[in-house]
């Protein structure tokens, strides 16, 4: 299975709103409610022109299965992804999060991952790629140093 990450494009907008929309994705979010069309347009076009953003699309051979994107603040690189619902509980969630440190901009020193408790899919995920993990009421949150040489 040929896994690999691509930057992500303005095409990618509507695949990601419906995963974002999608019923467990939102109850595993910060944000719980449904995003209108037009909003998420507004973001995405936002997050493309944003040079502290990184946004990429995981395929397996070729088709898309999930989508990570790294908002870079002194140092930091805060992760949020997604997997594609037909896609879940099938290992890319952990293969993400692997593939994010070899397409890190060297500014970025630490990833950083917030969870809520009860998506202990994600955990795990963050887990089992080595982060630290900082309990915190009622979300965790994951570090990992990278590029500490750099």
């Amino acid at each position: 299975m040929g896994v690999i990450l691509r930057k992500a494009s303005f095409e990618d907008a509507k695949i990601i709103l419906e995963w974002r929309n999608d019923r467990v994705t939102r109850e595993n979010s910060f944000s719980k409610d449904i995003i209108d069309y037009e909003t998420h347009i507004k973001w995405f076009a936002s997050k493309l022109e944003d040079e502290n953003c990184f946004m990429y699309m995981m395929e397996s051979d070729e088709e898309t299965v999930g989508q990570i994107r790294i908002d870079r603040v002194n140092g930091f690189g805060e992760i949020s992804y997604m997997i594609a619902p037909a896609k879940r509980g099938m290992g890319y969630g952990k293969k993400i999060l692997s593939l994010i440190e070899n397409n890190l901009p060297d500014k970025v020193e630490c990833l950083l991952g917030l969870v809520e408790n009860q998506n202990g899919a994600s955990k795990k995920c963050f887990e089992d790629n080595g982060y630290s993990v900082f309990p915190g009421g009622e979300i965790t949150c994951f570090a990992k140093i990278v590029n500490a040489d750099k």
